[in-house]
């Protein structure tokens, strides 16, 4: 399947008549500083840990027509990658014309587009001015359990998205700013976590009327034909400065792949290949190399793989861009039918998000370094490393459900060295606080830090992956991992070596170690402890060139041991380290 990105309405190549670059510039960031406040508001008044603590959360306005205007930067990009694909799901049951002031509608339908996995939440709303709908709220939040085959519904094990959890198609889930009661009644029949389930949507019901709030404020202070127009001026602008980037990059055809190391049911290393084409001002990106949709829950749409794309392009070509559609009308992505990244219902989908699309930015990042090596990384982490971990707390009687996905290494650039224990690419949520976890669940933290000699070596080396040790202290705790490169390590570039992999491990009351899979569904009794280690970043350039202080620094610091400095850096080795 093909896609456009973006709505090519309007090809100018200057400013509009009587555009005024100064108010140009002043109308963007105050639309920006709107989805920013939205976000916000999502954020202080959500329910659980996985929201208010990590901000799994985003928010944006969009136009009438569907065009994103304006992101939460604070924002997951990847929910805001897939956020066009959301409003088109939602207009096409409920047109704008259909909807009234107070009206929300919900989804996390990944079919035929929408959200990423059942537990994004989206939520889209008109936003109204003296009656006339004038744009639209849209937010996604990371939502701890939509019910399905185990706690937090994204579980390993699965073969259908029918055994993820609860799909909702849009629906109005407000109707004139009130909850619908019949249709969550349903929803929450359904789920484990059922306040925390019902105080995050109202935080997002929030987060829309923040927006009705501050559009409306916006509308009364200027004038609301100026500032719709310049709503469009906006996407010509963004449109205008991503061609420009396309062009100062060579023309040319710049393939990469890799592979993830299996899908979870069968042993079978699954491949992401690309082949980017930048012709002129535009470009395209071929996923036909791809392999076919797996029986495992890693198959991903196709607004997941414009989200990457969008990403990468926004990151490599002009950082400082407009997250606006504009953006992404020069772009263009194809990937066929049936295969791992535009599946077909009703493949499983939920670790997409985690694995797969991670895994579809190394290779962008890999095709792009051909033709623009000085601003790309090497391979990261190449995976979000889930941990879910569900059961019933036994101070309490109820339902928990602890929702976390692991830092990893990232990867160093040209001058950079990676940052170590980091989220990278489209994940841009935050570590849950040992204070906060041990606080809500039935958890205690044993260990938590760095592993040293995890970094892909390099003139620059890539960053360190994290461990962290997790005792249960419930009788029977339900655990999915979701991680990734055990076998195919985080690559490194321009001579930089690959970084460690992912391991997990069980130790039992007794002290005993067990590997257990990367992607699993397991069980977990009291005392029993769960290791996660995440992979490093790889490196960039050959590590003998790097400078004898790094090396030293490193050493000092206990992210590299003297044994690996004397066998990878060539300045340990003269200096007898």
């Amino acid at each position: 399947m093909r896609r456009r990105m973006g709505t090519d309405h309007h090809n100018r190549t200057g400013f509009g008549m009587k555009t005024d670059p100064i108010t140009l510039e002043l109308m963007r960031n105050r639309w920006t500083g709107i989805a920013e406040e939205m976000c916000a508001a999502l954020i202080r008044t959500s329910y659980s840990t996985n929201i208010k603590d990590r901000r799994d959360c985003s928010a944006a306005i969009v136009q009438p027509s569907g065009e994103i205007l304006a992101q939460a930067e604070s924002g997951v990009p990847l929910h805001l990658g897939v956020m066009p694909g959301v409003v088109r799901s939602i207009l096409e049951a409920y047109p704008v014309s259909a909807m009234r002031p107070g009206d929300v509608y919900i989804t996390n339908l990944p079919y035929p587009e929408g959200p990423g996995h059942l537990p994004d939440v989206s939520l889209v709303s008109a936003i109204f001015h003296e009656q006339r709908p004038v744009a639209l709220a849209a937010s996604t939040a990371h939502h701890v359990d939509m019910g399905g085959f185990a706690p937090g519904s994204m579980p390993f094990g699965v073969t259908e998205i029918y055994q993820e959890g609860l799909q909702i198609p849009p629906l109005p889930i407000f109707k004139a700013g009130r909850l619908d009661e019949e249709i969550y009644r349903l929803i929450n029949q359904n789920v484990r976590t059922q306040y925390e389930v019902r105080g995050d949507l109202m935080a997002q019901f929030a987060c829309a009327q923040i927006g009705q709030q501050r559009v409306s404020e916006l509308m009364s202070r200027e004038s609301p034909d100026e500032v719709v127009r310049y709503m469009d001026e906006i996407q010509d602008y963004a449109e205008r400065r991503m061609r420009a980037g396309i062009r100062s990059l060579p023309d040319g055809a710049y393939a990469f792949e890799d592979y993830l190391d299996d899908d979870g049911v069968t042993d079978t290393p699954v491949k992401i290949a690309v082949t980017l084409t930048i012709s002129g001002d535009e470009l395209r990106a071929d996923f036909s190399g791809c392999s076919d949709q797996v029986l495992g829950p890693l198959n991903a749409r196709l607004p997941a793989a414009a989200s990457c794309i969008s990403y990468v392009c926004k990151a490599v070509i002009d950082p400082d861009l407009p997250a606006c559609a504009g953006a992404y009308r020069p772009l263009d992505i194809f990937a066929p039918e049936g295969s791992i990244l535009q599946a077909t219902y009703p493949a499983a989908i939920g670790n997409a998000n985690i694995l797969t699309d991670q895994r579809v930015v190394d290779v962008l990042m890999g095709a792009l370094y051909h033709a623009a090596p000085d601003r790309v990384c090497a391979a990261c982490s190449g995976e979000m490393n889930l941990v879910n971990i569900g059961g019933i707390d036994p101070g309490t009687g109820d339902y928990y459900n602890y929702v976390e996905t692991y830092a990893g290494g990232q990867g160093a650039m040209s001058d950079l060295d990676g940052e170590d224990g980091v989220h990278t690419h489209l994940t841009n949520t935050r570590n849950a606080p040992v204070e906060i976890m041990e606080r809500t669940y039935p958890l205690r933290v044993e260990r938590y830090g760095l592993i040293p000699d995890t970094e892909g070596p390099g003139r620059r080396r890539g960053g360190c992956g994290m461990m962290r040790e997790l005792k249960c202290l419930g009788e029977r705790t339900i655990i999915t991992l979701g991680s990734d490169r055990r076998k195919y390590t985080p690559w490194g570039l321009e001579g930089g070596g690959n970084a460690t992999g992912a391991h997990c491990y069980v130790i039992d009351t007794e002290g005993r170690e067990k590997e257990i899979p990367t992607k699993t569904h397991t069980e977990l009794y009291r005392n029993e402890i769960l290791r996660i280690e995440t992979p490093g970043g790889g490196g960039w350039g050959d590590p003998a060139e790097r400078e004898a202080e790094r090396v030293e620094e490193d050493v000092r610091n206990g992210l590299v041991s003297p044994e690996r400095a004397g066998e990878h850096y060539r300045c340990a080795k003269d200096r007898g380290s």
